[in-house]
């Protein structure tokens, strides 16, 4: 199983010093998203890291490693993707779920450290509605 670990973190400011807290809250959070995908689906699986480290505006998705990401994503090269919380993709509701679309397109799962797998129910029914909102308004 192929595993990919995304990560975004906000970089304000320019100091050395924040610079490094950052980057140790970024090496924090993908070793939580890595036991928690353990903790899931066990040991032995392989993990790509896709991290993005600066000020990108939360409706903005060109990132380096969100691209990446789903380059990989649509190229069917991994099997789940962990994230700490969904707002580490964007706190914009209809970006996440457009992600989330596109994943469970070529059947990746989405998982988040405290909601694991639920958080794949969650995002389903809200497609769901979603839909049928659309639908309404046709």
């Amino acid at each position: 199983m192929r595993i990919g670990i995304y990560n975004h973190q906000h970089l304000r400011g320019g100091c050395p010093v924040c610079s490094q807290t950052y980057v140790k809250g970024m090496v924090k959070d993908g070793m939580a998203c890595k036991n928690r995908a353990e903790a899931i689906y066990g040991a032995d699986h392989e993990y790509v890291n896709y991290t993005d480290l600066g000020d990108y505006p939360p409706d903005n998705l060109d990132r380096p490693g969100y691209r990446r990401l789903m380059k990989d994503v649509e190229e069917d090269r991994l099997d789940a993707v962990i994230v700490v919380r969904l707002d580490k993709i964007s706190n914009d509701v209809n970006l996440v779920l457009n992600t989330y679309a596109r994943m469970r397109a070529h059947g990746v799962e989405l998982l988040t450290i405290k909601e694991g797998k639920r958080a794949m129910e969650v995002l389903d029914r809200a497609l769901v509605k979603r839909a049928a909102q659309q639908e309404q308004q046709k």
